[in-house]
């Protein structure tokens, strides 16, 4: 397979007048063509971070360090224009919150015909969007019904003159699946695309994902190691900013070897007949890190020198893992 993203040594940093918050403190990752990768890891790692960061997006931060190889190019070394040219086209994002993501005062239908203007690299994007609304256009709506058939939407040409409000958690979901699918981009990163759904709907949006493996190339973030087994090809960890383990979806379910991958798996065999597994403690402040391993003053296995160490990075076949223990 060909490698389509490279991140090398990745730093991200939010400078505030409490210090300099390190959210992504030296990633290394690598996607490649056609694949679902997921990044997992609690809230507040620097998961979104990383996704915006690739977008060139993380503003106000600030990538210090670091390299983002995306298709062959350098991304931190491209001009705003130039980036102008690959988000949407070449990398399109499903944001974490779709009712905050979608234009409340534009139909859905006009929404999505704005995606095929950008995609076509048409000229006087707005100035032709307001005469093309005035008219009613049907610009491109055979293909715009057919995909929005595809990820589940009833109803495509009713729902095309409906308004975000009008529309529920799960239909707005799908919606911004379909506009980055439109885009017919070479990369999606969906960020937590289930959060704050319900069980039925995130089953709904998860088998969506399912069809769409080895048709695109997927970066899918979550918290939940349920949706990183289901749909994931691989799985990279994160916390405290750094990716501490690395392995196929089958290796890591069966045999987690970091403490912290071990602590998040813990619930997905968790029964009514023992209590319900948990890790102490909170993600370490990302402005004050604690000195050696990031995850030491939480961990049940540490070892004196987790405590003054960082530990390096340990390969075992097609998998790595950042641990003193190996």
């Amino acid at each position: 397979m060909r490698e389509i993203l490279r991140i090398t040594n990745l730093h991200t940093y939010f400078f505030t007048p409490e210090g300099i918050v390190r959210a992504n403190y030296g990633v290394d990752l690598s996607v490649w063509e056609g694949e679902v990768l997921g990044l997992m890891g609690e809230s507040g790692c620097g998961k979104t971070v990383l996704a915006y960061s690739i977008l060139r997006l993380q503003q106000p931060g600030k990538i210090v360090e670091g390299s983002i190889f995306f298709d062959g190019r350098e991304l931190t070394r491209l001009t705003e224009k130039e980036m102008e040219k690959i988000r949407g086209k070449e990398i399109a994002l499903v944001p974490q919150d779709p009712a905050a993501s979608l234009n409340p005062v534009f139909t859905i239908g006009e929404q999505l015909r704005e995606i095929v203007r950008v995609r076509n690299n048409e000229r006087s994007l707005w100035d032709e969007l307001k005469s093309a609304f005035k008219r009613g256009s049907k610009y491109h709506e055979d293909e715009i019904v057919k995909l929005l058939e595809e990820v589940g939407i009833a109803s495509p040409q009713q729902r095309m003159k409906n308004y975000p409000h009008e529309l529920s958690g799960g239909m707005k979901q799908r919606i911004l699946i379909a506009m980055a699918l439109l885009a017919r981009p070479k990369l999606i990163i969906a960020d937590e695309p289930t959060t704050a759904l319900d069980v039925t709907i995130q089953a709904q949006i998860l088998q969506l994902f399912k069809k769409l493996k080895g048709k695109t190339t997927i970066l899918l973030i979550t918290h939940d190691p349920g949706v990183a087994v289901e749909i994931c090809d691989r799985v990279a960890v994160m916390y405290a900013g750094k990716i501490i383990e690395l392995a196929d979806t089958s290796s890591l379910l069966k045999n987690p070897l970091h403490p912290y991958t071990q602590g998040l798996f813990s619930s997905l065999s968790f029964s009514r007949k023992t209590y319900l597994p948990f890790i102490e403690g909170e993600v370490p402040d990302l402005i004050h890190f604690p000195q050696g391993c990031s995850f030491h003053p939480r961990c049940p296995k540490k070892k004196p020198i987790c405590l003054i160490e960082e530990p390096p990075i340990i390969k075992f076949r097609n998998r790595w893992v950042k641990c003193h223990l190996y």
